[in-house]
Parts: C-alpha cells; structure tokens; sequence
C-alpha cells in the first residue's frame, strides 16, 4: 500500500501512457501503451481492510464487530479473519475472494471496507552514495538549532522511546550500540513483520529481529533521528529506540503490515513515531485519521513525510502524513552538505601548479568508489565545434577524461558515444542544476560519467581554452568533503504540495532532507548521503523528542505547537513574499526556539475553504477566531499581524492543472487581527483573536490557493516569534476541473489487447486479453467514481439477474469527449476501490488509472458477479468530487460490443 519516501522517483516504475519520458539527456518523445495492470482501479486482491463501527476496545466496538459479521452471515458472503485490530483500530484484516467485493461496497452497512492494496517502495536515490564508512558530523544541525541544544547538554532524547517503522535498522552499527535487547542496549525494542522474502503480494514471514541489511533506507532514517557513534550524532542522540520492520528486500509493504506495526509501536510504550514512507495524495476519511487522533490522545506524537511528489502540483500531500493526526514534514535544503569532488590541476600564469576542488554528482552505479588519478582533462568536441554529449566526438580523447555540455540523450547513449572515441572518463556540465540526479544508465557502458554544477563547467572551459592541450589533470577519489551549496538553498523541489483533498493546510513543517549524511548498514558502507522528505520526517521526530523530554505535554497540543509554531517560513527570494504555506507549511524548524516557546495558539492552522463551501471554522462570515494561551513564565508584549505569502495557481485558463503551480504575489487581501497586541505576562492565561477579512476579495476568474500566515513577534525584549500557516481556496469545489481538457485525450476507451486508446468501439471476443478497458487521468482527488457499463438500446437482453443503476442523468453535467447517443440499462461493474482517489501527476509514476472488463456485472440475485450477456456496450463513469450528495460529473465512452462468448471466473 505504500512506498518509501525518498528524492524522486517516489513509486514504482511504470511504462507512461502518451508522455515524453523525461529523463535528463533525452529529447525523442516515446508513446507507450497504458500500463493495465499497476494503475488498474480493479485488482483482484484477498486481502481486505474492515473497520467496525465503535472505538476498539469498547462494548460499542465489540457491537460493531458483531454488526459486520451478521450482515455478511445475511448475505452468504464467506471470509476469514487474517489479524485483528483491537487497539488503535476497530477492525480485522481479512481474507475474502474478490468476487464478492463489489457487492459488499453496494450493501453498506456496518462498518467500512476497502481492499489492501501493495504497491512498490520508492525506487532508491540518484544521489551519492559513497559506501565509504567515513563517520562524519551532521551538518545541519547549525540551521536548526539542534547544535546549540546539544552544546548545552540538557537535552539529548533520554528517557525518550522513538520508534521507527521503515526498512528495520543495523543495529549493528556502532551508532546505535552495536546491539539489540540486551542490558543496556539502545535498540530496545523491535519486531520483523515482514522477512526477507516478504513483498507485499505473499504472506509475511514476522520475527522477533528488524536488522536492516538488504535495503538501508531505516537504517539511514534511525540515524538522523537517534545515532550517535561519538563523531556522528541524530538530533536525540540518547534516545531509546524501537526498529519495526514492514519492508522485506524486495516489493512492497501493505496497508495491514503498517497498522500493525502502529500498534506495536504504541503497546511498547514509544513516545514518538516515525513514518517515512506514504502514498501520494491525502484524504482525512483515512483510516490513519483515526488512529493518528487516537494516538495524539493517548500523548504519542506521529511524525511522517509529506511526500516526494512535488512534480505533481498541488493536493499531492502524502497519506498518512497528510491527515489531521499526523504531522506532515517537508523537505528542505540547507547551505552546507558532504558532497563527493574531484580535483583538477593546472599551470598557473606564474609556472606554478593550481589545484581546484570541486563538487560532483556520484558516477554511475558500477563503478561506484572508483579512484581516478591523473587523467588529462579535454574538451569534447563535435564536428561543428560545439562540445553536446549526444554528438559523436571528433577531437583527440582517447585515454583521457572528457568535458561535454548535457544534451537530449540518455548518459548512456553519450557514454557510448565517448567510449567510441576512446575517452576513459565523461564529466558533463548540465545546463540546469541536476547535480544531485545523479548518473543512470539505461544500458551498461564500461566507462564512468559523472555530472558537475553548470558553474563549474564553465570555469573548467575557461581553465582549457586558457591553457596548453594536455596540460589539465583530472582526479577523484570516493572520499566527501563539506562544501556550500551550489544552487539556492530553501525547500526541496521535490517536496510535496499540499492541501489535503478536503482542503486541510499541509505540511506542518520543514526540516532538512536534502543530502543528509547519516547511517547506512555496515555490509553497504556505513554511512551515505540521501535526500527525500524521508529524511526531513526522522529530523523533526528527533526534535519532538527533545520537546518530549523537556516535559511538554503531546496530548494538550504543546509538542505540536513548540515544533511547528516556532518555525520561521522560507522567503521568496524575487518577490520578498513567504513561500506558500501548502508547501513549507510554517518553514524551517528551529528546536532552540521550541525548546523555549511558551505559547500556544488553540489552532494547528487556518484551512480555509471557498464561501460556497463549508466553513466550520468561521464564527461569522468572513471571521476566523482562536485562543493564544501562555503555557509559561512572562513572555512580554505581543504584536499580531496577518502576513501575505505566495499564492499558487492550480489551474491556467484552459482548465489545466498547473504541476507544479505557478506562483504568484496575488494573495487575498486580509483584514485586521483583533487585538492587534497581547500580553504574556502570566501563566496559563488566554487571548482570543479574530482574524477577518473581506469575503469579496475571494472572487477571480484565476484558480488559486491563497497563502498567508498570522505571526506573533515580541515589540520588546528576547521573545520568540510565533507563525501560523493560513490559507484557503478563491474558487468552490464545484469549479475544479476534475478531467484534463479533451485534447489530452483522457479519458478515452482502450484495447487491452494493445493498450492504446481506440476512438471507435470494436468487437471483443473477451478471451484473454481481447477485451475493453479504459484509462483516465485526474486532475484533482475525487471522492468517489462510479464505474458501469450502460447497455446500448437494441443492444440484446439484459444480462442475468443484473442490478440496475440508478445514479442520476437528467441532472448530471456532460463532460467533453466522444460519447453514445442512446443508452439503455446501465450496470455496476466489479471494481478494487474507487473512493477517496489521489490526483494522478503526469510527470510521475502513476500518471493515471486504468479498468479492463472482464465481462461482468453485479447481479443482484447473487453477490457474486454475472456474466452480461452479449451485445453493445459503452463504459459509464460518475465523478463525485466531494460526497454521493452531489451531482456528478459523467463521462460515457465509445460503444463497443461483445460477442457471444463471455469468460467467467469460477
């Protein structure tokens, strides 16, 4: 169910339907059919989630386990308990076949199921990975305060237990105590809920050990958050920690596996709960809302990553981080990181030699660790004398390291090209600042490529055309060394965007997650550099355990607030402007400032939606209110104000989906805060503000998130400076445009025999892969689709004991694209699980969602599903943005029939 979360690409790796594969080096855009199997809204899976009605552990909930098992004892539907949830959920894992599914969704009633879907871990960074085991000191630690806590030696994580559901840890390490569940040992809790052999799709092989040697990413994670080898130290490099495994080597991790650990993790008594791992796109109706508030309650603070999906534009937040009782981490970039270099020598005007150190991207995967010791350094050239990779090279290269310019080629093809000419080493200048993409080749080419800033090739260019041929050397080694940053430091691009679908104000926070140096698995090196908001999670989880151990309480809101509250939001460096909350959320942690914060607002963030929609948080039109309590000693005077910040447009005027959002000084106008000023001159007091502002500057023909925040600075003395993150939409649900514009094709109907859209109905056998399906793509989450076939008037008898639809037509809105003139009997189809569905990013790994029909339908004589009978068809589908409530938006494809054979699944 869901992947690790590290630097993009975050999800599996899938053949992209009518998308260039833009990758660096490539230009000759390639169609590919549409992937039927990974994005399919149908797969057959026997595993089920079912929750109960009642809280757990309750008569209530005993009753609604009940419930469940009576009506499915009504309608003969056979199943098996695989696990219970009796702690933070009320409900079971269950085995169930398939065929049953649809009409289980039909029926309602007590409880709620959906199918537990696997899907891949994230595929692992291009980013250096110098598996050199050189233990080395965090380096952001400067920029976020952890420094001065630790120089200070009041706060270290002791007595804290941190728990870390991931990839298991290397308890191995020197940096975690080089133990496990002994006397005295760090790592003192844990459990194996996968094995090795474990991928999501069999059965899991748990044990009572998590070490982590086949992947790293835990390990990587538990290092920042909570290693300390007397060199390298995590933010709480004391605490006690508890390693919980749901990943095997290879595969994926389920829904169930993570539920379980959860609940592990809690009856273990963990005060703070890592998750780096999630699924793009979040609604609060998550089964992770419920258990992320029942956690909080029960005083654990559940801190995940907020997703590496930031190609995907707005309303990619991750789940589970994305839901209201989790807190969401972004990723940031600080100015100082370990990169690996390499050193050029050359003559100088005074007959010395100069040596440069400069940074470079890790080579390619095989030839990682390679040392290289004086090379001659050329220049490329190609036959027009310019110096593109993709060209052949024409100059004297050979057994000698060569400059070439990045092209619209894959490396491997340019490294071909080189090896052709004889050159022993490719360093290409990119044009843009992918220096940490890092080198992939498609194919294998013996010869190393590695990439450098476009800076630094510009200044070797000048070095060469400056100086004799031959004169330049070339050398690396696989050591690092800490460097500034070569580009703009502040969020990660590939951070995700929120709000969540019911428009909640994620993320929470920034921390750092670009090129962090921390733990790996000793039989993998013992430390590497990685970048993702998998790693920005484990940071801030360090910090909430500092807060933890100073005695702020999770329960009443002050580890929430001390951490997200007195963060300082990053700066747009044109405009001045903060970026958007729906981005950083209140911006770069600071756990000197948490450490001391002694206020506290009564909300986590003002979400607010268009006035057309519910707004349970105004008091009047136009009026937001919330409480400001003093938790501590006198903090001074205080001034209020509302600070305008970026604002995001989520749609161009085609109707478009802008991925990733443009932004824009256009913000909405706001109004006073009253008080304007409070005091903190004594504990445990309160203020209520009231923040307004003018409901008609809300109208504009742009699609936007508005963005701003309330802060709180002292007028005199040492006070801290508080944030809250504020933003909202200017437009109403009803006006998002859920389906790109028609000339992009989708939805469309597909052969599955071939995978590609077809524009006219043809006749399918339905033998094996002879059959229809259809492929979408969403441009905002939906709350729900429903999936039908409508049988054409004319078209043959209804098919046996089949339910007739009864979604309505007469309101429904038309969307553009080819549809049926005459329809009759419309019929529900089997499906996997269509409600609370995540926008598709184009640019990513699930581009968009796929159905290939077997030929049945949902009778209703039967819970199982039945054949339909020959004749014509047209696929029916329902978009219901928000709730079963409102009028849906329809789509109806082409007509296709089927002929008189029709395949059953026993």
């Amino acid at each position: 169910m869901f992947a690790l979360l590290r630097r993009l690409p975050a999800g599996p790796v899938l053949l992209l339907a009518l998308c260039v594969f833009s990758a660096l080096g490539q230009e000759d855009a390639e169609v590919f059919p549409f992937d039927l199997v990974e994005s399919s809204l149908f797969i057959p899976e026997p595993s089920y989630l079912v929750v109960y009605t009642g809280e757990p552990g309750t008569p209530e909930g005993a009753q609604g386990a009940q419930a469940f098992f009576s009506e499915m004892a009504t309608a003969q539907i056979p199943f098996t308990i695989r696990y219970n949830f009796t702690t933070l959920l009320n409900g079971a894992e269950i085995l169930l076949d398939p065929q049953y599914y649809g009409a289980i969704r039909l029926q309602g009633g007590a409880g709620t199921i959906s199918a537990v879907r696997a899907r891949s871990r994230a595929v692992p960074s291009n980013t250096s990975i110098a598996r050199d085991g050189q233990a080395l000191p965090m380096l952001q630690h400067k920029y976020t305060g952890v420094d001065q806590v630790h120089a200070a030696g009041k706060y270290t994580g002791a007595g804290v237990k941190v728990g870390i559901i991931d990839t298991g840890l290397d308890y191995r390490h020197p940096a975690f105590g080089s133990c496990y569940k002994t006397a005295g040992c760090r790592v003192a809790y844990g459990y194996d809920f996968a094995g090795d052999a474990y991928n999501g799709t069999n059965l899991p092989e748990p044990d009572d050990d998590p070490l982590d040697t086949c992947d790293g990413h835990g390990t990587h994670v538990a290092g920042i958050l909570a290693g300390d080898d007397g060199v390298f130290q995590g933010v709480a490099p004391k605490a006690t920690i508890g390693a919980y495994r749901i990943f095997g080597c290879e595969g994926y991790a389920t829904e169930a596996v993570i539920i379980q650990a959860l609940e592990r993790a809690y009856t273990d008594g963990m005060n703070v709960i890592n998750m780096s791992l999630g699924s793009d796109g979040t609604w609060d109706d998550s089964v992770y809302t419920a258990i992320g508030n029942r956690l909080v309650q029960k005083g654990v603070t559940v801190i995940a990553s907020a997703g590496n999906a930031g190609s995907g534009g707005l309303g990619m937040a991750g789940a589970p981080a994305g839901t209201s009782g989790f807190i969401a981490v972004a990723s940031a970039i600080l100015p100082e990181l370990y990169s690996l270099d390499f050193n050029v020598t050359y003559p100088a005007t005074d007959g010395t030699n100069t040596t440069l150190t400069m940074i470079r991207s890790e080579v390619e995967d095989s030839f990682i660790g390679m040392n290289v010791t004086g090379l001659p350094l050329v220049r490329g050239l190609n036959a027009d004398g310019s110096d593109w990779m993709c060209s052949p090279i024409v100059n004297d290269v050979k057994g000698k390291a060569v400059l070439m310019q990045t092209d619209d080629c894959y490396f491997s093809d340019a490294a071909k090209l080189a090896l052709e000419a004889g050159a022993s080493f490719l360093i290409v200048y990119d044009t843009e600042d992918n220096l940490y993409s890092g080198i992939s080749y498609f194919e294998e080419v013996n010869l190393p490529s590695m990439v450098i800033t476009p800076g630094d090739g510009e200044r070797l260019l000048g070095i060469l055309n400056s100086t004799a041929a031959g004169s330049v050397m070339f050398s690396l080694g696989a050591e690092r060394g800490a460097f500034q940053y070569p580009f703009t430091s502040g969020v990660d691009y590939y951070s995700s965007w929120g709000p969540t679908a019911h428009a909640l104000m994620k993320p929470d926070v920034t921390a750092p997650g670009g090129e962090i140096y921390s733990t790996y698995p000793l039989e993998m090196g013992g430390y590497t550099s990685m970048s993702g908001t998998s790693m920005a999670s484990p940071y801030a989880a360090g910090v909430a355990a500092l807060l933890i151990e100073s005695g702020m309480s999770v329960a009443s809101g002050q580890v929430y607030s001390a951490l997200v509250h007195t963060a300082t939001p990053y700066l747009d460096p044109v405009t001045g402007l903060p970026v958007p909350p729906v981005l950083q959320g209140t911006g770069l942690l600071n756990a000197t400032a948490a450490l001391l914060a002694t206020m506290q607002p009564s909300v986590h963030s003002f979400s607010f939606k268009h006035l057309d929609d519910a707004l349970p948080a105004f008091k009047s039109p136009g009026c937001l209110e919330w409480t400001m309590a003093h938790n501590g000693p006198s903090s001074g005077d205080y001034r209020v104000e509302y600070i305008p910040a970026l604002s995001a447009l989520a749609f161009d005027a085609n109707g478009t989906a802008v991925n990733p959002p443009d932004m824009t000084d256009t913000y909405l106008p706001m109004g006073s805060v009253t008080p304007a000023t409070c005091s903190g001159s004594s504990a445990d007091a309160s203020t209520t503000f009231k923040l307004a502002f003018d409901p008609q500057a809300l109208a504009s023909n742009d699609l936007m998130v508005y963005n701003g925040y309330v802060r709180f600075y002292p007028t005199s003395g040492s006070g801290l400076n508080y944030t809250i993150s504020a933003g909202g939409l200017n437009f109403p649900s009803s006006k998002i445009s859920i389906l790109p514009p028609p000339e992009q094709g989708l939805p469309c109907l597909v052969d599955a025999a071939t995978g590609l859209c077809i524009d006219v109905g043809k006749s399918f056998t339905m033998l094996g892969n002879d059959t229809p399906a259809f492929a979408l793509s969403l441009q905002a989450p939906v709350y729900r689709i429903t999936l039908q076939v409508t049988q054409m008037t004319g078209g043959g008898p209804s098919p046996s004991g089949a339910n007739n639809a009864t979604t309505p037509t007469s309101e429904s809105v038309s969307l553009p694209g080819p549809s049926s003139s005459t329809t009759g009997q419309d019929f529900f189809l089997p499906e996997h699980d269509t409600r609370f569905l995540p926008k598709n990013d184009p640019e990513g790994y699930y581009p968009y969602y796929t159905y290939v029909w077997d030929g049945r339908v949902l009778g209703t004589a039967s819970p199982r599903p039945v054949p339909a009978a020959a004749g014509d068809y047209a696929f029916k589908l329902s978009f219901y943005r928000m709730s079963l409530d409102e009028t849906p938006l329809e789509w109806i494809s082409p007509s296709f029939t089927i002929q008189p054979v029709v395949t059953t699944n026993s």
